[in-house]
C-alpha cells in the first residue's frame, strides 16, 4: 500500500504541488461537470461558455483542463478559481484545507499570522453556533418556531439541506456555549456572533429562525435571523462584516445551488432567505439570494464563474422595478444575459408558488411569468420609457454605454436603444462620444495584419521553454529575447525567464494570465512523449533559427543606421539600436 506524503507547514511556493499530489483534478471537476471518459481524457460541455458539445477536456495524467471552444485552460487551481469566482489565494487556501496541506505561517509577519488565527477561530465558532442553533430547533424549546415553519409549509428536507436553526430567547445562551468550548467574549464579538452594547456583551441573535450562510467551500461564515412573532424588532438581522464575511461578496444558498447552476448554465437570483428556500422546494435548485443588499459587482463576478444567464426575480412595486433596472444594467454591462421576472404587486415568491391555482397563483402562474419575462435590455427600456424624464433617459444611456466592459457590444446596444427609446442613433452616439457609422470619425484605425513568415518561431520558443525549462539558459545564451516581435511575447518571455530558478519545485501556471495559461496548457498537452534525442534536436533547430534571425536583424539595423548616418555602424551601435527597439516594445505594453 502506497504511503501518502506528509505535508505540514509547507511554504506557499511548494504548496501547489503538494496539493496536486493529494487531489485529483478529475475528482474536483466532476463536482461541477458531468465528465465522460473518451480515450485517455475526460470530456464534457464546457462550464465556462454556453454550448452543448463536449469541447471541455480534462487530462488526468497531466492535471490540466482545456476547452477547444473558449480556450479556457489551466490546472486544478485555475478550474477551482474560475468555477467558484475566487482569487488564487482563496483557491489555494480552500484546496489546501481539503487536501490536508498546512500552509506555512508567515513567520516574519506577526500581524499576518494573527489575522490567519482570527479567521480560523471565526470559522470554528460559526460551526459551533450552527450546530447549537440546529440543536435548539430540534429541542422542546422551539414550539413557536416549529409552528411558524409548519405554517410556511416548509419541507423538512429543505430545512435540513440549508441547516436551519433557532436562537434561544436568552441573552447569553450562545455566549455561554462558545465559552464552554474555549472561546472568549472578545473573540465572539470580533466574529460577529455576540454584540457589545449598554447591556455589556450578549447574543446578537435571539428568538429568531436562523439561516446559516456558507462560502463555496461549505464553511459557515455568517447568519441571517428572522423574527417570527409580531414584536417591534427588525424582521431580519444579519451578520455584519467580519474577518471571514463581507455581505456584498457572498450569496445565500450559492453553496447549495452551485452544481445546478453549473449544469443548467443559469441562475435564478432573488432577495430573501425564504424566497430561496421556497424556490428550491418547488424544484428551482439553481436559485440563490443577494443577502438583503443590492446586487454587487463582486456577487456578479462570483456567479459569472458558473454561468452567463441570469434570471432576476423582483417585486413588482416601484422599488422592485428600480432595483431590477440597476441589476440588469450591471449584468448587461459585463456582457451577460439576463431576463427580469416581476412578481404581481402584493405577492412574494412564497405566496405565489404556494397559492391556489383557482386564484391565479401557483407554480403554473409563476411559469407563465417566467415565459413572458422580457430580456434585460428590453426591461430597462420599458422602465425608462414609463418612469424616467427624457433628460434622465439620455443620462442613463450615456452612463450605460460608458460602462460596457466589451467595446464590441456598443454598436449593437446603440441600435437597440435607438429603436426602443425613440432616440436617433446619431444623437446617442454624439452624446456618448461614440463614432458615427457614416463618418467613423472617432473610430480607431485598424492595425495592419501581422506578417507571419514560415513557422512562428516565437511560439515555438515559448512552448519549448514551458515544456523543457532546463533549456531556458541555453535559449537565453543564443539571444532568444532579441527575436520576439510582439510586445506580449516579450513580456511572456520575461516572465518565464524570471521564473526559471523555481521551475524545479513550483509550476509557473498560477502566475500566468488566462491567455498565457491557455498557451501553456496547449503546449504541454501537445508535448510528445519523452525522447531525449528528439528534444535535443528540437533545441538545436531552435537555437539555429534564433541565430539566423538575429543575423537578419543585425543586417536590417545596419542598413537603417547607414541610411540615418551614412557611416558604417559598429557592432556595438547595432546592438544598442536593437535593444532600444526591444525596450520600446516592452514599455509600450507596460503603458510607460
Amino acid at each position: 500500500m502506497a504511503v501518502k506524503k506528509e505535508y505540514k507547514n509547507v511554504p506557499r511556493n511548494l504548496a501547489v504541488q503538494a496539493i496536486k499530489d493529494r487531489l485529483n483534478i478529475v475528482d474536483v471537476v466532476r463536482r461541477y461537470v458531468n465528465l465522460r471518459r473518451v480515450g485517455n481524457r475526460w470530456m464534457a460541455p464546457c462550464p465556462f461558455h454556453q454550448e452543448t458539445k463536449p469541447s471541455f477536456s480534462v487530462d488526468e495524467a497531466q492535471g490540466y483542463f482545456y476547452c477547444f471552444g473558449c480556450q479556457a485552460a489551466g490546472d486544478i487551481f485555475a478550474f477551482y478559481q474560475r468555477i467558484n469566482g475566487l482569487e488564487f489565494k482563496e483557491a489555494l487556501e480552500q484546496l489546501a484545507l481539503e487536501a490536508g496541506v498546512a500552509l506555512k505561517s508567515q513567520d516574519f509577519d506577526p500581524k499576518a499570522k494573527q489575522a490567519i488565527d482570527v479567521r480560523k477561530n471565526a470559522f470554528k465558532m460559526h460551526e459551533l453556533a450552527k450546530n447549537f442553533f440546529s440543536k435548539n430547533l430540534n429541542s422542546n424549546k422551539n414550539a413557536a418556531c416549529r409552528e411558524y415553519l409548519a405554517g410556511r409549509a416548509l419541507d423538512e428536507k429543505i430545512m435540513q439541506a440549508f441547516e436551519l436553526g433557532w436562537s434561544l430567547p436568552e441573552w447569553h445562551a450562545l455566549e455561554q456555549h462558545l465559552e464552554n468550548n474555549g472561546f472568549s467574549k472578545d473573540q465572539a464579538v470580533q466574529a460577529g456572533l455576540l454584540t457589545r452594547g449598554e447591556r455589556g456583551v450578549y447574543d446578537r441573535f435571539r428568538s429568531r429562525l436562523m439561516f446559516p450562510i456558507k462560502n463555496l467551500g461549505g464553511q459557515v461564515i455568517a447568519f441571517g435571523g428572522r423574527i417570527i412573532d409580531d414584536s417591534d424588532a427588525a424582521k431580519y438581522i444579519n451578520t455584519s462584516d467580519t474577518p471571514i464575511y463581507k455581505k456584498g461578496d457572498n450569496l445565500y444558498g450559492l453553496f447549495q445551488a452551485r452544481r445546478s447552476i453549473a449544469i443548467e448554465k443559469s441562475v435564478m437570483l432573488t432577495e430573501g432567505y425564504m424566497d430561496v428556500l421556497t424556490l428550491h422546494q418547488f424544484g428551482y435548485q439553481n436559485a440563490c439570494g443577494v443577502l438583503g443588499t443590492a446586487l454587487t459587482p463582486e456577487q456578479i463576478k462570483r456567479l459569472a464563474g458558473f454561468c452567463s444567464d441570469f434570471e432576476l426575480i423582483f417585486d413588482g412595486d416601484v422599488p422592485g422595478r428600480k432595483a431590477a433596472l440597476r441589476s440588469a444594467e450591471m449584468l448587461l454591462a459585463r456582457g451577460l444575459r439576463c431576463k427580469v421576472v416581476l412578481l404581481p404587486e402584493g405577492e412574494d415568491i412564497d405566496s405565489l408558488l404556494k397559492g391556489s391555482p383557482d386564484s391565479g397563483l401557483g407554480k403554473s402562474a409563476f411559469e407563465e411569468l417566467r415565459q413572458k419575462a422580457p430580456d434585460g435590455l428590453n426591461f430597462c427600456m420599458r422602465v425608462l420609457n414609463r418612469e424616467f424624464a427624457p433628460k434622465d433617459i439620455v443620462a442613463w444611456v450615456k452612463q450605460f454605454l460608458g460602462g460596457l466592459e466589451q467595446p464590441e457590444l456598443v454598436s449593437a446596444y446603440v441600435s437597440e436603444l435607438s429603436r426602443g427609446l425613440n432616440i436617433e442613433e446619431r444623437i446617442i452616439r454624439q452624446n456618448s462620444g461614440i463614432a458615427s457609422r457614416e463618418t467613423g470619425a472617432s473610430a480607431p484605425k485598424a492595425l495592419p495584419p501581422r506578417k507571419v513568415q514560415g513557422p512562428n518561431i516565437e511560439e515555438q520558443i515559448l512552448a519549448f521553454a514551458l515544456c523543457y525549462p532546463r533549456h531556458i539558459k541555453q535559449l537565453k545564451g543564443v539571444g532568444a529575447e532579441f527575436i520576439f516581435s510582439s510586445s506580449r511575447a516579450c513580456v511572456f518571455w520575461d516572465k518565464i525567464v524570471a521564473f526559471e530558478p523555481f521551475f524545479a519545485g513550483y509550476d509557473i501556471l498560477p502566475d500566468l494570465d488566462d491567455k498565457q495559461k491557455a498557451f501553456c496548457v496547449r503546449s504541454r498537452l501537445n508535448m510528445p512523449p519523452a525522447d531525449e534525442e528528439k528534444e535535443t534536436l528540437q533545441l538545436q533547430q531552435l537555437c539555429a533559427g534564433i541565430q539566423r534571425m538575429i543575423g537578419e536583424k543585425h543586417n536590417n539595423s545596419r542598413r537603417r543606421l547607414l541610411r540615418e548616418t551614412d557611416d558604417e555602424p559598429s557592432m556595438n551601435e547595432i546592438l544598442i539600436a536593437e535593444n532600444e527597439i526591444l525596450i520600446a516594445k516592452r514599455d509600450k505594453l507596460a503603458g510607460k
